[in-house]
């Protein structure tokens, strides 16, 4: 399955059967998911549910016509394993037009909860929002049309503590009016002439090694690498849940939007405490990423050129004043893609994960002190964003509102 990635160098994306795919880790998953499912006056199940099921429908369908899989025995099978490559665990069960009963084994979502909260927390309800999704866009794909099959869970592992969970796929009675993916979205042109700060680190070095490495799923479909489970997960199944559930609580209350921007923002505060702390106290940062690094600048730079191998686009640290401030410059941003593609026009900036990834970094470099290698927990988190000084972030320039890049900016307060 890596030889069907696509990687574009010049726009940093990559993309695998016409989708783009990103790395994320369980950390950003379960807390972007817990976001959107908690609040009680919104679908918010339905939204995760829905959006996995058409984003992984038109994943499929890319799939089966590019590798020219016809038989349906076939298709089950390279829907088993893109499902596992991507690091969300393993799916099997008999199949057939009227349904089927799937048994998903080292589920990324249920395992990576019951690693993160199993010891203080008993869940009471599924957690396999997006294993369900997938499990009835597997039989649209198969069988059908999107929209034509529904999925639930009735035996979830993070719930039971057992060793697997259940999925039940049945027809719908009528097809369901399901949105299809818009692929890779509303790309640039061509990358913008966007100047680099002054630094040692080689973007383009590390960028090429990274997109080298044979990140995938392994036995158990599970992709473990930088001390956290990774996916490589379709981007446009994160834009669609993120930007729905603004959807959704503007038309409750329009003033609850905000409220659901600064949540999203703090997934990308999560993301970068999370993902980027354990790769930056990595033994492969330490051979990759480490020898380059002659000042404390450059480990923002380090984390800038990571970014930009992840499938994120290019991501630019422009200037830098040491533990002061920074401006970061990113072409062809995954967010503003799907946006583009998908709404007419925005009256702000609407990249509300890279607002709040932007100050994450340098909360982590200057003011989490990463390079000392401290112990990634709750509490260090807190003290980062929820308490005491931090870093505050905006988006000064977007291309929703007819800038050629987006560009953030990230200020000590």
């Amino acid at each position: 399955m890596l030889d069907c990635l696509v990687v574009d160098r010049p726009r940093k994306l990559v993309g695998l059967f016409g989708e783009p795919v990103i790395f994320h880790c369980h950390h950003y998953n379960l807390f972007l998911q817990q976001t959107i499912e908690d609040p009680d006056w919104i679908d918010g199940v339905g939204i995760l549910r829905q959006s996995a099921q058409e984003i992984f429908f038109s994943l499929l369908q890319g799939a089966f016509q590019q590798l020219e899989v016809l038989r349906e025995s076939e298709r089950w099978r390279l829907a088993r394993q893109l499902f596992s490559f991507l690091g969300f665990g393993q799916l099997e069960g008999d199949i057939s037009p009227q349904g089927g009963e799937l048994e998903l084994r080292h589920s990324h979502y249920a395992e990576g909860w019951l690693g993160k909260y199993g010891e203080i927390i008993n869940r009471q309800k599924p957690i396999d929002h997006l294993a369900v999704g997938y499990a009835a866009a597997a039989f649209d794909a198969i069988y059908g049309s999107l929209g034509d099959y529904e999925a639930e869970e009735t035996v979830c592992q993070a719930v039971t503590r057992g060793d697997h969970c259940l999925i039940r796929v049945q027809p719908v009675a009528v097809r369901r009016q399901l949105t299809p993916s818009p692929g890779m979205g509303r790309v640039i042109d061509q990358p913008a002439p966007i100047a680099r700060a002054k630094t040692s680190v080689d973007y383009e070095a590390l960028n090429e090694t990274l997109w080298g490495l044979p990140l995938a799923g392994d036995d158990d479909g599970q992709i473990r690498a930088f001390n956290v489970l990774l996916t490589r997960m379709p981007a446009n199944y994160y834009n669609r849940i993120q930007y729905r559930f603004l959807d959704a609580l503007r038309a409750v209350n329009p003033a609850l939007e905000a409220v659901g921007c600064d949540l999203i923002r703090e997934s990308g505060h999560v993301c970068v405490f999370y993902t980027f702390g354990n790769i930056m106290e990595s033994v492969e940062w330490e051979s990759l990423v480490q020898p380059m690094i002659q000042t404390d600048t450059d480990w923002v730079h380090g984390g800038y050129a990571v970014a930009s191998s992840l499938g994120w686009g290019r991501w630019e640290l422009v200037e830098i004043e040491s533990n002061q401030f920074c401006r970061v410059a990113i072409d062809g941003n995954y967010e503003t893609n799907y946006f583009l593609a998908t709404y007419p026009n925005s009256s702000t900036g609407a990249c509300f994960f890279a607002q709040g990834a932007v100050p994450a970094m340098m909360n982590i470099v200057y003011r989490g002190h990463i390079a000392q290698k401290p112990v990634l927990n709750e509490t260090l988190y807190n003290n980062l964003f929820r308490r005491g000084h931090h870093f505050q972030g905006r988006e000064v320039r977007a291309r929703e509102q007819g800038d050629p890049w987006c560009e953030f900016t990230a200020t000590a307060v």
